[in-house]
């Protein structure tokens, strides 16, 4: 029984040794030159899953956020009632007035034959593109683009919403950074609208808290 305590108090003492150890040797995170915390090393946060530090940036306050996507011909009934016509004033081909209705809408498509087409609002006519187009030369990124007010954020910008790190698609996880890539006749003032490339994905945003006309924190990244 003796052994038995001795040997108790020798792991316990190891053990105070190890934590002193951590104490003095792992860095120390500094706010305005006071320490507050012990950090340890960054694969142990990667290890266990622990947040990191949020992106440095500025605040812009809560905004309300939708989604928008590539609508998808093989979605809609077949049927040749209303044509749409390229930017040379060509024929791209005739299609279901909902489709086309929803197309001008989301001002992205993809075909039947795996063509993809942007919407030129101006025009009134489609474009067969490789990217969908966004505005002012940006090409939209699934994801990852977002329509903005540029009266608030300019175009071109990155930024961050914290909820969007919660969201996880096709098993995926998401970092919560987007790109300024477009506007929206409909966005004004403290509203984004997240191109989510397929409409199924709003699922998983809605599963992360991040449901369609909600709000969201979003910071303007330095």
């Amino acid at each position: 029984m003796r052994d038995y305590l001795q040997h108790v108090r020798v792991k316990k003492f190891a053990a105070g040794i190890v934590c002193l150890s951590a104490a003095c040797f792992l860095p120390r995170a500094q706010t305005s030159g006071s320490t507050v915390g012990t950090l340890a090393p960054a694969y142990m946060y990667q290890e266990w899953g622990v947040p990191g530090a949020m992106p440095a940036g500025k605040y812009l306050g809560k905004f309300k956020v939708t989604y928008y996507w590539a609508v998808d011909e093989t979605e809609y009934p077949a049927s040749s009632a209303q044509p749409i016509y390229l930017a040379d004033g060509g024929l791209l081909g005739r299609f279901s007035s909902a489709f086309v209705k929803a197309f001008r809408t989301e001002s992205a498509a993809r075909l039947k034959d795996g063509r993809c087409i942007s919407y030129l609002k101006r025009r009134g006519r489609a474009q067969v593109v490789d990217k969908f187009l966004g505005y002012g030369g940006h090409k939209l990124v699934e994801l990852k683009s977002i329509a903005v007010d540029p009266r608030l954020i300019p175009l071109g910008s990155t930024v961050y919403i914290p909820q969007a790190g919660n969201v996880v698609v096709d098993g995926k996880p998401q970092s919560g950074i987007f790109y300024a890539h477009d506007i929206g006749s409909a966005v004004r003032g403290k509203h984004i609208d997240v191109f989510v490339g397929s409409r199924v994905h709003m699922a998983a945003f809605g599963l992360a808290g991040m449901q369609s006309t909600g709000s969201v924190d979003v910071y303007l990244l330095e």
